[in-house]
């Protein structure tokens, strides 16, 4: 190990380490992307109601394969976009931890972040395809159902219309928490595994959860849990009895694990000390 790996190994011990204090600043800065994905994704939805509703008021169609690929082909950049800013916010966070100074770097080693980027967005795709679906789905429910009662093509629209300014809020608000919760999830993830691969130490991670009323029995029973970086943690599961997650949102933990999940994973030399 030369000189400015001695460093760097040293930059990463942190000493007594307080996991509700690291779990705080991290939902912070979730907190403040989450708003941003909100915003434009909450305008994606009502664009999509609104519209569908007005070329089925002025000529009585409404074909869902089409109105789902134009919802998708404008949701994916826009969660593209915001993987990447979470990513760098991510990045640039742990570094504060570790005083390193650039964004897109992890003690010294440049970081392909699109590439990175792109990776993640892959294993998404089909996830963000079916939020698209579903909306439209519920467009097709509320023309079906309007038709049933005899409404005007006039009426239906409206309905469309309406339904779709109020679920905006709703759906927005889901998708921007888990979207921006698991990329940071999977960031966090990727950094510390690079830093312990690079610089050759024993990296630990410690599941930290949030403690109130809201927290899920399974999340609160892991708080405290502290693994290898290359081993699982081990969580109960309502229908499978136990599931093994290597972060934070793991999809090996299926949805009931990510979504709207609040859990942070604090990682840390094995020669420091987290308490939660």
């Amino acid at each position: 190990m030369n000189a400015l790996q001695l460093k760097q190994f040293d930059d990463l011990r942190r000493g007594r380490i307080n996991g509700i204090t690291e779990h705080a600043q991290h939902l912070r800065l979730r907190a403040n992307l989450e708003r941003t994905l909100f915003t434009r994704v909450r305008t994606l939805i009502r664009k999509l109601g609104n519209s569908q509703a007005f070329l089925y008021r002025e000529f009585g169609i409404y074909e869902p394969a089409s109105a789902a690929q134009n919802m998708t082909e404008e949701l994916f950049p826009v969660v593209s976009a915001h993987y990447r800013r979470t990513f760098l916010a991510i990045f640039e966070l742990n570094n504060s931890f570790y005083r390193q100074t650039k964004q897109a770097n992890i003690f010294g080693r440049d970081v392909e972040i699109e590439r990175l980027v792109a990776d993640y967005f892959a294993t998404r795709q089909v996830l963000l395809s079916n939020i698209s679906r579903r909306l439209t789905n519920q467009i097709m429910a509320t023309i079906e159902r309007g038709r049933a009662e005899g409404l005007s093509l006039q009426e239906i629209a409206r309905n469309v219309s309406r339904q779709f300014t109020a679920l905006s809020v709703s759906r927005a608000a889901l998708i921007s928490r888990t979207e921006t919760h698991n990329a940071a999830s999977h960031a966090n993830h990727l950094y510390h595994g690079q830093a312990a691969a690079d610089l050759n130490i024993n990296m630990m991670k410690t599941w930290v959860s949030t403690g109130d009323a809201r927290t899920r029995p399974e999340h609160r029973a892991a708080n405290g849990q502290t693994v290898a970086m290359d081993e699982p943690f081990v969580l109960a599961h309502p229908k499978l009895g136990q599931v093994e997650m290597q972060y934070v949102s793991d999809p090996a933990g299926g949805a009931y694990h990510s979504v709207n999940c609040r859990c942070v994973v604090v990682y840390a030399d094995e020669r420091d000390v987290v308490t939660t």
